[in-house]
């Protein structure tokens, strides 16, 4: 799969390439690892080889509409993928097979993509770890969650992109861990009909890829909206964090510097700014969370409760005494972080800062070591990414080559809101610059 998602895509529209051969070499590929990786949890091997077949046999005029014609993608267990097993992560769910698409899954299908797989999540899709799922290259490590399953079949081959859930970093931190890039647009601009909802003001569907452009293509299909073009001017405003790149782990700290150096070089105007004071804190968040989550659960609660796991059923309860008074005073603290943060974009273009604090941890690890302190698990991964969730504003998580092989680190670029094609034109620029 070296070429991207937009010349595969046109080399079956013109015929020189058949999409049944790109499925068969998904598909063999998914069945000679997924037993050990286990990203994927229901392997859609019928209806994938029937929609590649179709496709072949359309007139060519009728192929060549098909943007995404004949790409295989895989689809998080948490989003409605018509005749496949979408449990979200949970035996109470083990026997659901929707009858309808979301409609993210039936925009991507509308422009020819295929699904070749559902991809592992947490529990309820409530993790950051996805512990069922093996790193694709040191087993002892995290793969992120909690759409662990899609950036483990992106990253091993298995397709050329998926969708995933991000509601405080599960697009990105797994696409961090894996080495991949992980894209989470403006708030709303995806739709999330047809996806289980968590935390309905935090939930964001997303993507993620090989590489920028590939993440262009696939939501260029999920954002009818998004316009391609030049981001900024010829020398953009970059916001460095650099409070936050300085608290990162060693081999994080070098790899985003050394990526400055080459923004430097490259005429990039660099501009130190500094987060809102409550934007990395999580007392809000919490609030928010469990009590959005509580009632976005209530049916199930009341009527299979005792079905849950043990910590889901206690994260429910919680949020469930939660009173409103307490919520609409966290939601007033969202909004004006909310608002200092977008303030930012008066001065830059876009924020730069990690996407993690580490790279990627053991998978069993209780604790995380950074800034000289031992943080939970949990709270670690999610301290640079559930900002922008709270905020709604455009995130992607960008691999930086020759930090660790092995251990991909990660920069998080963050742009304005509604600025998701910007973000993603710039992005794809810096990624070429890095690797150059």
């Amino acid at each position: 799969m070296n070429e991207g998602i937009a010349a595969r895509a046109q080399g079956v529209a013109s015929g020189r390439l058949s999409a049944l051969d790109l499925i068969q070499t998904a598909l063999a590929r998914i069945a000679a690892r997924n037993g050990r990786l286990q990203a994927l949890t229901d392997v859609t091997v019928t209806s994938a080889l029937a929609a590649a077949a179709r496709i072949d046999a359309l007139p060519p005029g009728a192929r060549a509409a098909l943007s995404l014609a004949g790409i295989p993608v895989v689809i998080k267990d948490l989003i409605d993928t018509a005749g496949a097993v979408c449990r979200g992560g949970l035996d109470l769910f083990a026997d659901y097979r929707p009858a309808v698409d979301a409609l993210a899954v039936a925009r991507l299908r509308a422009a020819g993509a295929i699904v070749v797989g559902v991809g592992a999540t947490d529990r309820g899709g409530m993790g950051v770890r996805t512990r069922t799922v093996q790193h694709p290259r040191i087993p002892d490590r995290t793969v992120g969650g909690s759409s662990g399953g899609a950036a483990v079949a992106v990253a091993a081959d298995f397709c050329d992109a998926a969708l995933g859930t991000d509601t405080g970093g599960s697009v990105r931190i797994p696409a961090a861990c894996c080495g991949v890039v992980g894209f989470k647009p403006t708030f709303g601009r995806v739709p999330v009909a047809g996806v289980r909802a968590l935390v309905p003001s935090l939930d964001h569907v997303g993507t993620l890829a090989r590489s920028v452009d590939d993440v262009r293509a696939i939501h260029a299909v999920l954002d009818p909206g998004l316009v391609d073009g030049a981001p900024w001017a010829s020398a953009p405003r970059v916001g460095v964090v650099r409070e936050a790149i300085d608290v990162a782990a060693r081999e994080v700290a070098a790899g985003l510097r050394a990526a400055l150096e080459v923004l430097t070089c490259r005429g990039v105007t660099l501009v130190e700014v500094a987060l809102p004071a409550d934007a990395l804190l999580d007392d809000a968040h919490e609030v928010i969370f469990l009590y959005e989550a509580a009632r976005a659960w209530a049916p199930v609660m009341a009527r299979d409760g005792e079905r849950l796991p043990p910590s889901l059923r206690e994260c429910f309860r919680a949020g469930a005494t939660i009173a409103d008074a307490r919520y609409a005073q966290a939601m007033r603290t969202r909004g004006a972080v909310t608002l200092a943060l977008e303030r930012l974009f008066d001065a830059v273009d876009v924020l730069l800062l990690p996407t993690l604090p580490v790279l990627a941890p053991p998978v069993m690890a209780r604790t995380v070591e950074f800034n000289g302190h031992e943080v939970g698990f949990t709270s670690a991964l999610l301290t640079f990414t559930r900002p922008f969730n709270r905020a709604g504003l455009p995130a992607l998580a960008l691999p930086i080559p020759g930090a660790i092989a092995a251990l991909p680190s990660s920069a998080q670029w963050v742009g304005p809101r509604a600025g998701d094609a910007g973000l993603l034109a710039f992005a794809a620029r810096v990624e070429g610059w890095l690797a150059g």
